[in-house]
């Protein structure tokens, strides 16, 4: 599609999943264990020069203890359901949600205690890559429907 038919975040799309080809398009795993969590290695991995942990069990890449083991520094803390001033993100950010089959359809009630079961990068410019349970991986806005599920911002700590 010629750019002078596209607005400019489809424009900046287009350039993202150019720049980003090789970790969008992936299929999940097919198993248990999060897929986002394979994205996030793999984004480490080639644009970072860096590998992250292989944790074991159900989300734990995603607890308290595992950020802390990364050397992660705890930017925000969004409560869940509510959005946030997105302006202090920048690229390379981890974002930790609670993403559910109801909050979907905005009826989840989040439990207390219950760890991020989801994770992203942040690409800059208000874009994302992730990859939700049994879907391919891709680049999406960080719109408000993920803003009010993001329950942390990580970004690794540069000291």
């Amino acid at each position: 599609m010629s750019e002078l038919n596209q607005n400019p975040k489809e424009i900046l799309l287009e350039k993202l999943n150019e720049e980003y080809k090789d970790l969008i398009g992936l299929p999940w795993p097919g198993r248990r264990y999060p897929g986002c969590y394979d994205v996030i290695q793999k984004y480490v991995q080639t644009r970072l020069g860096r590998s992250l942990k292989s944790f074991s069990g159900l989300y734990t890449s995603f607890k308290d203890e595992a950020v802390a083991e990364e050397d992660g520094l705890w930017i925000t803390r969004p409560e869940w359901g509510e959005d946030w001033d997105t302006s202090i993100l920048q690229k390379n950010d981890l974002l930790l949600f609670k993403i559910y089959n109801e909050a979907l359809g905005g009826g989840y009630r989040d439990p207390n205690g219950r760890s991020p079961n989801h994770g992203a990068i942040y690409l800059g410019d208000g874009f994302m890559i992730h990859q939700l349970w049994k879907q391919d991986s891709e680049v999406v806005e960080l719109s408000r429907h993920y803003r009010i599920c993001c329950v942390g911002v990580v970004r690794e700590n540069a000291t």
